[in-house]
């Protein structure tokens, strides 16, 4: 058939610690005119444990408190009924048009969903002492990972990596692209682009027996509001770029505008009263200039963030309880790290590229 292309694969692969596994991919498009055309793709996929997630350990400390990233794979873990970490399994499809209506502007539209089973998570800080819920076999596990842990400290607990929820993200993608040419003065190439998405956890994995707190029924929730708000929140759910490319000679120019939509994540001092952080909407400028001198050798000059945009502040004041508050505070007060534009603000750099 006449504009019909279909396109599949098949791979086969053999772990040797997680044993076998075939994924596949097939493509397909349509066009109905130089103008018009719809294309759509269905695949599977498999992601093996990095070793970070599996071996990674770190230990963070305050005056206070002390918090262990404890290694999914090691004994310690196994001591609070955490299993080796298993790979993740994924499927995804993505139906869309590309158009044409005019010999120079191109427009993408496309659709698409991803269902992640198994998926490898940070869980929410889980106490030993000094939260809203303890569990001295947190404490052991800390100890027997090689902590030492100093007698002063009144705050500890473990983070750790685990197959701990099946997601689904569904979301659309838009992208405009039109060159223009002013002869003599110089051609600028257009670009617009969006992106709308929003992720769901559709299955949270429970918690390991040795973690049910004293006289209750049931293991505690392996993912407090933190980690969940980390996951269907603390990404904007839209994201729109427009950038022009501008280049006369030996000059271009870059020039970029991105546009962040709302965020927000719950964060707590002690696992039992939680707080919404929010960052609001932010225009994030960029700009690069570049001029080559000569075949090999090119200067570049530019700015990310050029309005030096920064997140909002938050602080923690006394009272019956830690409380957690949005300021509009001073620079050196703590910046919401997860901002979708960084929390240090504008970066401008220099840069002389050779070409050999």
């Amino acid at each position: 058939m006449d504009g019909l292309k279909l396109d599949a694969a098949i791979r086969y692969e053999d772990y040797s610690d997680f044993g076998t596994t075939t994924t596949y991919k097939g493509t397909a498009r349509y066009d109905f005119s130089p103008a018009v055309a719809i294309r759509g793709t269905i695949a599977s996929g498999f992601r093996a444990p990095t070793l970070a997630e599996s071996y990674y350990s770190a230990t963070n400390v305050s005056p206070t408190s002390a918090f262990v990233q404890l290694p999914a794979n090691s004994a310690a873990a196994k001591l609070l009924g955490f299993s080796n970490l298993k790979p993740e399994k994924s499927h995804n499809f993505s139906v869309g048009t590309v158009l044409r209506p005019t010999p120079s502007l191109v427009l993408t539209v496309d659709a698409y969903q991803v269902t992640i089973k198994d998926r490898i998570l940070g869980t929410g800080s889980i106490f030993g002492s000094g939260g809203a819920t303890n569990f001295p076999v947190v404490t052991q596990a800390i100890i027997a990972n090689g902590n030492v842990l100093d007698p002063t400290v009144s705050q500890t607990g473990i983070n750790i990596f685990t197959n701990g929820a099946s997601t689904r993200s569904r979301g659309l993608d838009i992208v405009a692209s039109y060159p223009t040419d002013f002869g003599d003065l110089g051609k600028v190439n257009w670009t617009l682009s969006a992106n709308f998405n929003k992720t769901k956890i559709t299955k949270l994995h429970l918690a390991p027996a040795q973690l049910t707190p004293p006289g209750g029924s049931a293991p505690i929730a392996l993912f407090d509001q933190t980690a969940i708000s980390n996951l269907e929140t603390a990404s904007p759910r839209m994201k729109i770029v427009g950038s022009a490319f501008y280049s006369l000679g030996g000059f271009s120019a870059t020039m970029r505008a991105t546009l962040y939509g709302k965020s927000s994540e719950y964060q707590s001092p002690n696992g039992g009263t939680y707080y919404k952080q929010t960052i609001k909407s932010a225009l994030i400028g960029d700009i690069e200039l570049n001029y080559k001198l000569t075949k090999s050798i090119e200067l570049s000059a530019g700015a990310n963030n050029v309005f030096n945009k920064r997140p909002p502040n938050w602080t923690v004041l006394a009272g019956p309880f830690p409380q957690t508050i949005v300021t509009g505070g001073n620079v050196y007060d703590a910046p919401m790290t997860f901002s979708p534009y960084g929390i240090n603000g504008g970066y401008y750099y220099g840069r002389i590229n050779f070409n050999f």
